[in-house]
């Protein structure tokens, strides 16, 4: 079984070769690259990150391709837990905060886990709405803002 995971700003290569030390780490991941993975039956893809704009994004078409083939994929945290909200009655599975809010319909736009980054190394250049939005609640909850401020 070969464990492949797209990161990008989310989590550094360390991070995740720390976490699952035999999986292939690969940058964002973009429309096409699941279809030239070569992923087989009882692999496992994680999906954290991907990109929106600068390039096409993953398609769902090409999930749904791995996981008619006996792919398993996971998202979480940002593309990944976007797509696996929307794909999630397809077999795709989801994990995380990101993802349940998504699921449940608390957000709903691309957007609000979008982050602008720098090429190659993936270095975050902004926050993700999601963080900004859990930050402020925190801080209501601990009476450091009222929640109007939040």
């Amino acid at each position: 079984m070969i464990v492949t995971v797209y990161r990008g700003p989310t989590i550094t290569a360390g991070e995740v070769s720390l976490l699952l030390p035999a999986a292939r780490v690969l940058g964002p991941v973009r429309h096409g690259d699941l279809l030239r993975l070569g992923a087989r039956p009882g692999d496992e893809v994680i999906i954290i990150d991907g990109v929106f704009h600068q390039d096409a994004a993953v398609r769902h078409k090409e999930i749904l391709s791995l996981l008619a083939a006996g792919v398993r994929v996971t998202g979480t945290a940002s593309m990944g837990a976007l797509r696996a909200a929307e794909l999630g009655a397809f077999g795709m599975t989801g994990t995380g905060t990101v993802y349940e809010a998504y699921r449940d319909g608390v957000i709903t736009a691309d957007d609000e886990v979008a982050v602008a980054h720098t090429p190659g190394d993936y270095r975050p250049l902004s926050d993700a709405m999601v963080d900004i939005t859990a930050v402020t609640a925190a801080a209501a909850a601990a009476g450091a803002v009222t929640a109007a401020e939040a």
